[in-house]
């Protein structure tokens, strides 16, 4: 598969963004700190993730035709370009490897007990392998069929839990009953850059797009969406759970799935299950593939297919060598955020906009 071939549709893009945002928000309680106004830590971080989609999306419409690693090599030349692009290759491959491993996890606790874990991580990579292989394109035509099923199964059990009479909503009160500062404080870094600022790794198949200039309308809607669904997931976390058990329970989103009882819908925790592997997938996805982009990018690599698998099986043995336990990532989410995360999402891309704007203005004035 080459990139020159491929081509991406305004509406697949938007269903990929949307799942990659979806990805492994389901599992945490994103804004706990803030208590019952984890929900409104959420939208707090939606404004400031929108400033930022900004910034992507003005490097984007410099550089129509290149994906992130060209722009930042356009940018900064070779000499500094080159070695800044393979960092952030190692950059993205740690969440990938990350994400691999805690859905790996996560399914062996939920759903298959009894089965070794390098096994699931195996299956979870050759199945992402089998479809990146046909082309990012094909991954995109699948998320037209898969995004209609993961809302509808989100919004049933909003529904479900209204209806089952387990929501005590008197648990998200009193509002900001310690200002808003607590709100601020967790909405930024962590949850800004978790999950809206990693949209930036899309921004290696941005250029597949025939319809540029709505890259950036689509980009932004897809965070106020995704935004507003993860607000209303707290929101019915902390309804059902209260703000202390949302914090300590391992996947709130299975906990008040299993306090559903609407007459015969019972133990319907099958429709976690499935959201949690699907936001999986694809997030995963969609990193192994960014990784892989970067390396073909870098070294001109012909043989993309072969690229692609060698990097695929190196993802599953840093998953399984790398990451000890699904205590040690949590663990490591604070560190990752207030660091690593912050200065490749943030940092560097506000930098680039910055010397790209410099190198704009003395063209301009040595011209003139």
């Amino acid at each position: 598969m080459g990139a020159e071939n491929t081509t991406i549709s305004i509406q697949e893009l938007f269903m990929l963004m949307f799942l990659f945002e979806i990805g492994s928000t389901t599992l945490f309680a994103l804004g706990i700190d803030a208590k019952q106004d984890a929900w409104l830590v959420i939208l707090v971080a939606l404004i400031i993730g929108l400033a930022f989609i900004w910034v992507y999306t003005e490097l984007q419409r410099k550089f129509p035709e290149q994906n992130y690693i060209e722009i930042i090599i356009s940018i900064l030349g070779r000499g500094f370009g080159i070695p800044l692009a393979l960092l952030y290759a190692v950059y993205w491959l740690w969440p990938a490897a990350r994400n691999l491993r805690e859905f790996g996890e996560l399914i062996t606790i939920v759903a298959l007990p009894e089965e070794s874990l390098a096994a699931i991580l195996f299956l979870f990579i050759l199945l992402s392998l089998y479809v990146l292989l046909s082309g990012i394109e094909v991954l995109g035509r699948t998320s037209l069929i898969t995004l209609p099923i993961v809302l509808i199964f989100m919004l049933s059990i909003f529904i479900l839990i209204y209806l089952s009479g387990v929501a005590d909503f008197n648990n998200i009160r009193p509002i900001m009953a310690n200002g808003i500062k607590p709100v601020l404080k967790t909405a930024y870094p962590n949850v800004a850059i978790f999950p809206f600022g990693e949209i930036l790794i899309c921004s290696m198949f941005w250029c597949y797009t025939e319809e540029e200039k709505l890259i950036r309308k689509t980009a932004m809607l897809v965070i106020i969406l995704s935004g507003l669904l993860l607000s209303f997931t707290l929101f019915f976390d902390v309804s059902v759970l209260g703000d202390y058990y949302t914090s300590v329970t391992r996947i709130p989103l299975l906990r008040i799935i299993r306090v559903v009882d609407v007459g015969i819908l019972t133990n319907i925790d099958i429709i976690g299950i499935v959201i949690i592997f699907l936001g999986g997938f694809y997030k995963m996805s969609i990193f192994l593939y960014g990784v892989a982009r970067v390396v073909a990018t870098v070294f001109n690599v012909k043989n993309y297919s072969r690229l692609l698998t060698i990097t695929g099986f190196f993802l599953l043995w840093v998953a399984i060598v790398f990451e000890p336990s699904y205590v040690f990532h949590r663990w490591m989410t604070p560190f990752d955020t207030n660091y690593f995360y912050i200065t490749f999402l943030h940092i560097i891309p506000l930098l680039l906009l910055f010397i790209n704007w410099i190198k704009e203005r003395i063209n301009i004035l040595s011209e003139g």
